[in-house]
């Protein structure tokens, strides 16, 4: 075993770091599609090459690790590494770590996210001083092919649109006053990095009245729908919007469809299939000043 580790130096590094993140949580359970984060990071101001460290056998990528972030609060990620090279995830953590915490980079927060069942990546953080600050339960469900056969009876055009539409989104957001406008800005940011592959949209009087974006990882199959903002009026119609979404989410090669439990109204979930699958554990160090 010959290791040697090296930082960011080109674009065919960032590729390789998808890839490899792919590969590493296929058979991780409920998986999210990965996101845009590390290229618009690359892309921005706080980028530097010592952001992502990367591991070599020889020839070989055996492991790396990455963040993405501001000079103040920083998106730490999982040192992962190929089965057999579990010794050297803290050569990864440390070079990666003592850089985005050092003088140069000045991070003091740093926050990561797993699901529930990923109890090595938990362990891991938790013994790096992390602690769970949230535990967001995420409904799911198995999209049975007899599923898609539905005619909708809805009150009001909707249509499934490509990608995300934020300002969609926002209008219904806003109408509900269900956020701050601080709240707007740093989701803006957020639903600005996922990859989102189709949204439901339905407008009532010329203007959006529920927008829901749907992201699907392809090597899985597993789907999440996200960015759910409904207005009071469609509440009772999310049975149907959902059927709708699922759907969708079957003919684009979905498989499972999750959604947090926040998102879903007081409805019979069970209708829908749905039941916690998971929880998306939220980890957060802060270093003292």
């Amino acid at each position: 075993m010959n290791i040697h580790y090296r930082f960011y130096e080109d674009e065919q590094d960032m590729d390789m770091q998808y890839e490899f993140w792919k590969k590493a949580t296929a058979d991780l359970p409920y998986a999210w599609k990965s996101t845009k984060s590390p290229t618009l990071f690359k892309e921005g101001e706080h980028f530097h090459p010592q952001s992502r460290c990367f591991a070599f056998d020889g020839e070989e990528l055996v492991g790396y690790m990455s963040f993405t972030g501001s000079k103040k609060f920083v998106s730490l990620g999982y040192p992962w590494v190929k089965e057999g090279y579990q010794m050297i995830r803290d050569d990864l953590f440390q070079r990666v770590f003592d850089f985005a915490s050092s003088e140069e980079f000045g991070a003091n927060m740093f926050a990561q996210r797993f699901r529930e069942q990923w109890t090595e990546q938990v362990d891991y953080f938790t013994s790096k001083g992390f602690d769970i600050t949230n535990a967001s339960p995420i409904l799911g469900t198995t999209i049975l092919e007899e599923q898609t056969a539905f005619s909708p009876q809805m009150d009001g055009p909707w249509r499934i649109e490509e990608g995300f539409d934020f300002e969609k989104w926002r209008t219904v957001t806003e109408q509900n006053g269900q956020a701050t406008q601080q709240q707007l800005d740093m989701m803006k940011e957020y639903y600005g990095s996922v990859d989102f592959d189709f949204s439901f949209v339905i407008e009532g009087e010329g203007k959006p009245a529920a927008v829901i974006g749907v992201t699907i990882r392809p090597d899985t199959g597993y789907a999440e729908a996200l960015a759910v903002s409904i207005s009071d009026r469609y509440t009772d119609d999310f049975e149907t919007i959902f059927r709708l979404i699922m759907k969708e989410t079957y003919l684009r090669g979905g498989k499972v469809i999750g959604v947090y439990e926040s998102d879903v109204p007081s409805i019979n979930q069970s209708d829908l299939g749905l039941e916690i699958v998971t929880k998306d554990i939220m980890m957060v160090k802060e270093l003292s000043d």
